[in-house]
């Protein structure tokens, strides 16, 4: 009896701790490095006379200060796991009205992709995730490249 107890309060505090380090905050710094091209295109969405619009601006070509105001914006923000991230397919509804996509390039190749929303939705590499401060976010990035 005292074995079956035992085991119960292992498996539930094994759990507690699982669970603890799954929705621990992670930092959208692990996406870029100082030495990684990154590319962005910020999109505002909504209806306007009855007609849907999105406009978007592209920041291709990104100078290096900026680069490091927007690394060092990165490195302050975090974001978190959700149940559903282990069987997401990347694809995320309720976007809100501000969507902000970040490309992260290793030489030519993509080696991260970020979509961030105004709804607080996340989804970096196909996998969806929670942000609290994603509009904050987002307008701190196009203060930084206006």
């Amino acid at each position: 009896m005292k074995k079956k107890m035992l085991c119960s309060i292992i498996i539930v505090i094994a759990f507690f701790v699982c669970c603890t380090v799954y929705f621990k905050p992670l930092s959208l710094s692990d996406v870029a490095e100082a030495d990684n091209q990154i590319k962005m295109v910020y999109s505002q969405l909504g209806v306007k006379n009855g007609e849907a619009y999105i406009d978007s601006v592209d920041y291709q070509d990104i100078p290096i200060d900026q680069k490091n105001a927007i690394l060092s914006l990165l490195d302050k923000h975090t974001y978190r796991r959700t149940v559903g991230t282990l069987f997401s397919n990347g694809s995320t509804s309720d976007l809100g009205d501000k969507t902000l996509s970040i490309y992260v390039y290793d030489d030519a190749s993509l080696i991260n992709s970020v979509l961030v929303t105004s709804s607080g939705k996340v989804v970096i590499n196909k996998k969806t995730y929670n942000m609290e401060d994603a509009e904050p976010f987002i307008e701190q990035i196009v203060e930084i490249m206006n």
